[in-house]
Formats: C-alpha cells, structure tokens, sequence
C-alpha cells in the first residue's frame, strides 16, 4: 500500500543504495559514496567555502547578513556615493568576489546573469539564459529573484523558470542545468549555497509525485564540476517554501537546515538522512535561519504576515473604515469598491498586491467574493460593520508566529528537549533575523524594529523607524551597525546595541526589493532600477 499523508516513509536500505516505499522511489545513485568521501575529505575546504567571511552568497557568509570586519560608511548618502549604474530588473541580491559583483535580472524578456566591476560599476557581461516560457509570479514577486551564488572561480544562477547555470568569472557558461519549474504559490525565490565541491538547492513544490498524494520537493546537490547530481534528499511531507538553506556547524558536526513550510529540519552532511525537526511555522516560510554559537536561531510569521499571536485590530479596522464615502463612521457593502479587499497587511497601502485577500479579475466573481466577506464579519444582518462588530469578529489566523533558539545534539522531533526559548511577538514575514553581537535584530512591515537578546528571548525594545511600508530587504550588520532598507527606499542605520538609536536616514527615491551586499568599505544597493555603491574613501 503506498504511503498517503501523514504516514511516515521507512527505508531500511542503506540511504546510498535505491530504496523504494510503497510508491516513492528514494533514487541515491552510486556516486553518492564518492561525492560523500570526498566531501568528507574535503571539510576544512568546505568549512572555508560555506562559513568563511566573503559576500559570496544571499545575506553574506553563511546567509548570516554579517560582515563583522567591514566598515562601510555608517551614514550612506550622495556624499560618499561612489557610482551608481542602471541594470536590468530583479528582486536577486548583490553577491560578491573579489573584483566583480553578480546580479541576475529580467532583460527584453530574457532572464540574464551579469557581472559588474567593484571599483566603478561599469558592466563587464551579460549573459541570457536559454530561451523560456517565465513562470508565473505573484505581482510582488519577480522571475528573478534567486540570487547567484559564487564559489571559487565560478558563479552559479539559478531560475526557477529554466534552472541551474554555471559561468566563470569572466561569463563564458561552463554547463548548465535545465530543471522543470517547481509548482509555487508565488514564484520561486530560494537561493543557491556552497559546501565544499557542491551546489546545494532546494526545491520544495507544491505538484505531488506520480499517482500519490506526496509532493515532488527535495533538496539536491550538484557538482560545481559538471553539473551532475551528487545525492538528493527527498522531501515528499513539504510544499512550497521561499527560505534559502544554510549550514550549521556546531560542536557535535555539522548540518544542512532548511526552513520549510510547517517545520524547519536539519539534515546530515554526510547521510543525507533527517535528523531532527521542530514543526508548528507557518505554511508559507520565507526567511533564512542564523547560526550562534551552538544556538540556531528560526523566526516565520504566521500566515498572512501575523507578526504576533493576538494582532492589534485597529490597524485593520483603519485600514477598511477608509472605504466609508458617506463618513458615518460604519461601512456598507456598496462601499467595497475600488481597491477595497479584507485587509491582510493594513501597513499596506490598497492596491498593493500584498495589502489583502487576492480577489478574481471576473466581475461577478469578485462581486460574490466580496458578498462573502461583507456577510462573514456582518453577523447581526444589520447591513453595516461597525467598529465594534469588526474588531469582535477579528481571527489571529492560522499558525503562530516563531522565533526559536535551539541546541544541537537532537534527534526526531526535538520541540521538548532541544528548544531553549521561544519568542511569538513582532516577527517578520519575509525578512531574516540578524544576530550581532548577541542581539537579535528583526524589521517588519510598517518600519517596526524588535530587537531581542539572543541569550534568553527577552524583547529588549520593539521601536518604529520612521520608515513605513513594506521590508522585503533582510537587515545587515556592519561597522558596529545595522542597516535596514524599506520597499520604499529608505535605508535606516541603527546603532548596534541594547537601546535603540537611529543614527542615519537615507532615501533613495527608488524601491528596494533585496538585500543589500557588504565589502571591506563598500554598501551595495540594488533598487529596482539601479545598483549604488557608498564608500568610505
């Protein structure tokens, strides 16, 4: 009998030979014992690679978002702009090596890899990948959203629309590796990492496998080499996801984590097996994990963007009474017009794709969705919502928010032995915690700033940064501070530390989307039109 949800998948094979359960297919090809040999030879290199201190990958070393020996300017602005250039549209985040910055892109309809100078900006190539039917994204999303990778002489990119690619420094493709579009909800955003001579992807997808009800995510490792596949771990219990793994290397060994929808789980570098697992994150995942000192750090809000267990419901109820034409303070059905939605992110102004429910393009469609709303909080059939009705009838959602410290050493679920605190207020929905000098910083919609002592989960301040609107932008840490960048533009810099203490603002007039990258004197911006580069002569 085949496997159905909810039943646990045995192998009793050794995880290097196939093993087949029921109707999944555990494929571990025999070249996975030499690439595990020598990934085991290889360590120190690997150790190098993954966790050393260049900006190579999505957020930096580790995708830890800290370059703890630079010192960019601490207050960017158009006096210490250095250049500035225009490139081709993406949501990827700049990643480095030491002479060239790499973005990836949308150009004419063509998804691009390109590579620019460090010192003056100017674009050394541009590189088309293979011609291809872009996947559907959500409208706040882009098709080129991964970011690249690079790792020794070459430069990784992925697509979700097409797959793998590989260059070298100097942009002539060395293989690539074309790969069927996982099945999202909004578009794939993960990003490639290193680990000694591999790639490492994962693929999580909402499409089932062949006649089950089991989905086709994995996690696969390619060579840097060739392309070709060293092991693959499958993960049939997992749906779409957008979090970028990492690697946590800690006194008892060292692991692959991935956040996933539900459950973020640590994997064996060597096995491939799953060691642990904590569950109860949301269904949509996003954020990438941090790594301390013997402590992992996973924060996802819950669904919806819920940064906490008991959302305060007057942003919500501001956010539709803006609806009320007449102004007598209640709102009636005929006032649902326009961009009028139940409200998901009230920071959100209506309008912007992430500002509620999603509704159908279809006219009576979408006049009977909104029937639907309009009777679900109107409980007395009074034809009106009142303040009071609203708020009384306001759901937190589905899930709970989470921010987790967890030690090594577990096995299986680890929830009761394994977590040290845990923290449900004031988490992000897309951006990463930043861990600096034991504080956790995390920015949410509306320019909200929590920052958190990693030791024991305590909230040392939750303040606003005078930035509203959306962060889709992870915060960085450098130079004794942190910077944070708002959809909208403005970057803020914040004083590192236990009290909060704005010491710059900066607004670019150009959203930003990604993650900002860090060399030794040197902020790089990507905003949607352009890449800046503020330095300290």
């Amino acid at each position: 009998m085949s496997p159905s949800l909810g039943q646990g998948v045995k192998c009793e094979r050794s995880p290097f030979r196939a093993c087949t359960s029921g109707r999944i297919r555990f494929a571990f090809p025999e070249p996975m014992i030499r690439a595990i040999f020598f990934t085991t030879l290889l360590l120190p290199l690997a150790l190098g690679q993954a966790l050393g201190s260049e900006w190579n990958q999505y957020r930096g070393p580790n995708g830890s978002g800290l370059a703890r020996d630079s010192q960019p300017p601490i207050k960017p602005s158009s006096d210490n702009l250095a250049w500035q250039t225009e490139i081709s549209p993406g949501f990827s985040a700049p990643v480095l090596s030491a002479k060239r910055i790499f973005l990836t892109g949308l150009a004419k309809g063509r998804l691009v890899t390109l590579a620019l100078d460090r010192a003056n900006g100017k674009i050394l190539w541009q590189k088309m990948a293979p011609k291809v039917e872009l996947e559907t994204v959500h409208k706040a999303s882009h098709p080129a959203a991964s970011s690249a990778l690079v790792s020794g002489d070459r430069v990784f990119a992925y697509f979700g629309s097409y797959g793998l690619l590989c260059y070298d420094l100097d942009g002539r493709e060395l293989w690539k590796k074309p790969m069927p579009t996982p099945k999202t909800l909004y578009g794939m955003s993960t990003s490639p990492i290193a680990h000694g001579d591999l790639v490492i992807m994962v693929l999580d997808n909402d499409a089932n496998l062949p006649d089950s009800r089991l989905s086709q995510s994995k996690v696969v490792a390619f060579r840097q080499s060739d392309g070709g596949v060293a092991w693959e771990i499958p993960r049939p219990f997992h749906r779409s996801g957008w979090s970028t793994p990492m690697i946590w290397q800690h006194s008892r060994g060292t692991e692959l984590v991935v956040l996933g929808n539900g459950r973020v789980s640590g994997y064996d570098m060597k096995s491939g097996s799953q060691k642990w697992f904590v569950p109860g994150f949301s269904r949509e995942t996003i954020s990438t994990p941090v790594a301390g000192k013997d402590v992992l750090y996973v924060s996802s809000s819950k669904l919806g963007g819920g940064a906490d267990i008991q959302p305060d419901p007057l942003p919500f109820w501001e956010a539709v009474i803006q609806f009320d034409k007449n102004g007598d303070g209640k709102l009636e059905r005929k006032e649902m017009t326009g961009h009028f939605t139940f409200p998901i992110r009230p920071e959100l102004p209506p309008g912007h794709p992430g500002f509620g429910i999603p509704l159908p393009s279809d006219k009576k469609r979408r006049q009977e969705r909104l029937d639907g709303i309009f009777r679900g909080t109107d409980r007395n059939r009074d034809n009106f919502w009142t303040k009071e009705e609203f708020i009384g009838n306001m759901r937190g959602g589905r899930g709970k928010p989470l921010l987790i410290a967890i030690r090594p050493g577990g096995q299986g679920d680890i929830t009761d032995t394994h977590l040290k605190w845990e923290l449900n207020r004031s988490i992000p929905e897309i951006p990463s915690p930043l861990l600096y000098d034991g504080v956790i910083y995390m920015v949410r919609n509306g320019g909200l700033l929590a920052a958190v002592d990693s030791k024991n989960g305590k909230l040392l301040y939750r303040e606003r940064l005078n930035a509203p609107g959306q962060f889709s932008a992870s915060p960085i840490g450098a130079n004794g501070h942190v910077y944070l960048s708002s959809n909208r533009g403005v970057i803020t810099v914040v004083k590192n530390g236990r009290e909060f203490d704005i010491v710059h603002q900066h607004d670019l007039k150009d959203a930003i989307h990604a993650t900002p990258a860090i060399d030794q004197n040197t902020l790089y911006v990507r905003t949607e039109k352009t890449i800046q580069a503020f330095r300290v002569n």
